[in-house]
């Protein structure tokens, strides 16, 4: 193994020899001195610069006496037609018009006075204080709107006629309450865990004769007791309060 590396660094190295002498020899070959190149461009550049600048100085100056004397000339001229001109009637003309705005500048000015002169009578007190107490109490409403009120059933104590917090509990979630025993209930009057939980004796009676094949159910699972801890949950609703 030794061997074979030692072999490998061998041709490495002849080949960095190989490579530095075609380098060499390439520049020696192709070599190039720009240094004379560039000499020659800047002389010949200096010699084209001195050779214009001689055959433009060489040439004789331009003679601009006649085009400023035809430029004298036409000037002459047209002060000459302006002089000539007769500006009488443009005159009379612009004294015609500031004659015939006199009365409207007079008219204006007397406006201008007339509207200065205006005074507005200052606006009577008006007492806004019984409006602005209904608007809070409006929004005070709005803000702290009245619970709604419980239609209480007849010969019942907490049985409704609908729901009257909007959207019922779960009942299944008591144990011993299946979905058919929950449409009972609702048909009975009973949709919340707070109605159940506040159940009397006489209650338990009343409701147990309306339940028909599930008699005994609230008794025997105790239903008053599981209502008090699911109406304790942060999703059941609350009892209304009373007005």
């Amino acid at each position: 193994m030794g061997f074979l590396l030692a072999k490998i660094l061998l041709l490495l190295v002849a080949a960095a020899v190989c490579g530095a002498l075609f380098a060499w020899w390439w520049f020696r070959r192709h070599y190039e001195d720009v240094t004379v190149e560039y000499t020659r461009s800047r002389e010949e550049w200096a010699a084209w610069r001195q050779d214009f600048e001689e055959r433009l100085a060489a040439r004789p100056p331009v003679d601009l006496e006649p085009l400023a004397g035809e430029l004298q000339r036409r000037l002459d001229e047209l002060e000459r037609r302006i002089g000539a001109m007769d500006l009488a009637p443009t005159e009379k003309r612009l004294m015609a018009i500031e004659h015939a705005l006199f009365p409207v500048q007079t008219r204006i000015d007397q406006l201008e006075s007339a509207v200065r002169a205006l005074s507005m009578p200052s606006p009577p007190a008006v007492d806004l204080s019984a409006v602005l107490e209904r608007l809070d109490a409006l929004q005070s409403r709005l803000q702290n709107p009245p619970a709604p009120k419980v239609a209480v059933r007849a010969g019942s104590r907490n049985l409704l006629t609908h729901a009257a917090l909007g959207k019922p509990d779960d009942l299944t979630q008591i144990r011993g309450v299946p979905k058919v025993l929950e449409r009972t209930l609702h048909k009975v009057g009973v949709f919340y865990f707070w109605q159940i939980a506040e159940w009397s004796p006489e209650d338990v009676k009343y409701v147990d004769g309306k339940l028909a094949s599930f008699r005994g159910s609230i008794e025997r699972d105790d239903w008053v007791t599981q209502a008090n801890e699911l109406a304790a949950a942060p999703t059941a609703a609350h009892r209304p309060a009373e007005h």
